[in-house]
């Protein structure tokens, strides 16, 4: 979250939404999907797990690819980099039969002049086309990463009001630390607790508000 809020370019795009939870609605922070590529290209290979870390390389080459063919390539919103005029030429209409050389020989030359658009005309349409070709092999591979890359784990505020949480019950009930963390990972089925999804938190949070129930009855 604190990438993205630094990132100018994708800052926007992150925003909140509603979404129904098993402790019910919540209100989250989420990554509009119009940013999800850009998000994908700055995460860092060697910060995820290592089943998918070629994935994500691979992800990240392609779109090294891309943009190099998109900066090698004309700009349409600068008169096609200067390779097609910014305004559309029309095609020249032949002079009469008997019209003299000199009108004959200037309707030629702007037949070249047209000739000579629509060929760039269709130069750029191609090269557009693989462009796209290759955005969309880069975007197919956005839903497979996002599927391996799995939930959200516990962010680290968090792990460290989970780990409050554990003192208060300790104080409480008596009950070891480590007996604590461990019923917690077991009813998460986490190897450990800071594997627990996010999304599960308002769950944790009513875990350990059972905890403190369970101890007041006794």
């Amino acid at each position: 979250m604190r990438r993205i809020k630094r990132t100018e370019a994708i800052a926007d795009d992150l925003v909140y939404t509603q979404v129904q939870t098993d402790g019910g609605p919540q209100i989250m922070l989420t990554l509009l999907l119009h940013a999800a590529s850009f998000w994908l290209a700055g995460i860092d290979p060697k910060r995820v797990r290592e089943e998918i870390r070629p994935e994500i390389l691979r992800y990240q080459r392609e779109v090294v690819d891309v943009l190099y063919a998109w900066a090698q390539s004309p700009k349409a919103h600068v008169g096609l980099a200067g390779l097609v005029p910014a305004e559309q030429i029309s095609k020249p209409l032949p002079p009469a039969d008997d019209a003299d050389l000199d009108t004959w020989r200037d309707y030629h030359r702007q037949m070249v002049v047209w000739i000579d658009w629509q060929h760039a005309i269709e130069a750029w349409r191609g090269s557009v086309e693989s462009r796209l070709e290759g955005l969309e092999e880069v975007t197919n591979l956005i839903p497979e990463i996002l599927e391996r890359l799995g939930p959200q784990t516990l962010t680290s505020d968090h792990q460290r009001a989970v780990q409050k949480y554990v003192q208060h019950v300790h104080k409480l009930t008596g009950k070891p630390y480590g007996i604590i963390y461990e019923s917690l990972k077991t009813t998460f089925g986490v190897p450990k607790y800071a594997a627990i999804p996010d999304q599960d938190w308002p769950r944790v949070v009513q875990w350990f508000r059972s905890q403190v129930e369970q101890w007041r009855k006794k």
